[in-house]
């Protein structure tokens, strides 16, 4: 077969929420699992089976392809135009869309590391040449600390994950919009990902500036935010000119009626987001000291999710992962994000789930207190 070379070496890139297929495997219903792979919202998602019955009587129809009530609604929520908005089935698409519209082969695209592993995955389908950055795990750095106007000028496009996933560290708004001027001067095209920003601090959110910039895109997910994995569905907010390219060379139909119905009535519910956080920093602080008890390292978290180190429990994370499917557990191994054996990644979720991973945790790493 004759494809493009950079199709040809693409490698699939590893993510958690296998949890339809961990209980098919294992001839168990869903409810028997635990998922601490992914990182959803905890409290899930607000009421929405009478809306989804009444678009189910709309189906015979196509979607509106521009979107427009969806739109709207997104631009409503970061506080910009809709013309500036781009929807997309999640935000993997968008970064699929991202690296088609704009890079070309050879180009250089940076990454800081770790972090998200489909940055990498989607450029090289498009045969970027990827340089990673380190951008350290336990002390947030400063992004001119790791990427200086000298890498910039020497690349087409940097992606940055704010909150970062998989460290749960949040750069302020003043450092990621210094990095976007930066990106501006030097004409490099900025991704910046903010699918968990919702669950952490909206307010150092650069969404609102984005419109005002030529050469930034930045993506949110309602999947995540909203607890609504099994409905794709993101947007991005760019610049008129790149968000009417994005918008004219998306797949057309790449949301469902149903999803964008349902994404217009989500972005209205904000309250939600209010007491999802609330919860969220409460079982942070739960779970840090429960897994300090067991002789395992967190690092600090500002958001649903925690990078913990088990080097000091004395067992590698691809053994500790598997222990912990046979207690019905589902864990994030970190090796996919280049962390090696040294590192788990746990969702974080209501107490009563909390008590019942943490008593796995007990029994498989043979605690006694």
């Amino acid at each position: 077969m004759h494809i493009r070379e950079s199709f040809a070496e693409a490698e699939a890139c590893h993510h958690g929420g296998r949890i339809r297929a961990e209980a098919a495997k294992r001839s168990l219903a869903q409810e028997d699992l635990l998922d601490y792979s992914a990182n959803i919202n905890p409290l899930g998602h607000p009421p929405l089976e009478d809306l989804i019955l009444r678009e189910m009587k709309k189906i015979g129809h196509y979607p509106d392809n521009d979107y427009v009530a969806y739109r709207r609604s997104c631009a409503r929520f970061v506080g910009v135009d809709p013309e500036n908005v781009v929807p997309g089935n999640g935000s993997s698409e968008l970064m699929r869309l991202f690296a088609e519209a704009l890079i070309e082969e050879g180009e250089r695209v940076l990454i800081p590391t770790p972090t998200f592993g489909e940055y990498e995955a989607q450029s090289r389908l498009f045969g970027a040449e990827v340089v990673h950055v380190p951008q350290g795990i336990r002390e947030p750095k400063s992004p001119k600390d790791f990427l200086d106007d000298a890498l910039l000028r020497g690349a087409k496009a940097a992606f940055i994950c704010n909150p970062n996933n998989p460290t749960g560290i949040l750069l302020p708004r003043s450092e990621v919009a210094e990095l976007a001027e930066r990106c501006e001067r030097a004409e490099t095209f900025l991704f910046v990902d903010e699918a968990f920003i919702e669950l952490s601090d909206p307010d150092q959110s650069v969404a609102a500036m984005a419109p005002e910039m030529e050469h930034l895109f930045v993506v949110r997910s309602l999947t995540k935010s909203f607890g609504v994995p099994g409905i794709r569905l993101g947007f991005g907010v760019a610049g008129d000119e790149l968000a009417e390219v994005m918008n004219r060379t998306r797949l057309p139909w790449s949301i469902s009626s149903l999803a964008s119905a349902a994404g217009a009535h989500l972005l209205a519910q904000e309250s939600h987001l209010v007491e999802s956080r609330r919860v969220i920093k409460e079982e942070i602080r739960w779970l840090t000291c429960e897994l300090k008890r067991l002789g395992l390292d967190p690092i600090e978290s500002s958001v649903n999710f925690i990078l913990v180190g088990v080097v000091g429990a004395g067992i590698r994370s691809s053994e500790l992962v598997k222990l912990m499917e046979v207690e019905r557990v589902l864990v994030r191994d970190c090796r996919s994000f280049g962390l090696g054996e040294d590192y788990i990644r746990l969702a974080v979720r209501r107490r009563e789930e909390n008590e019942r991973m943490i008593g796995a945790l007990e029994k498989v790493l043979g605690w006694r207190g």
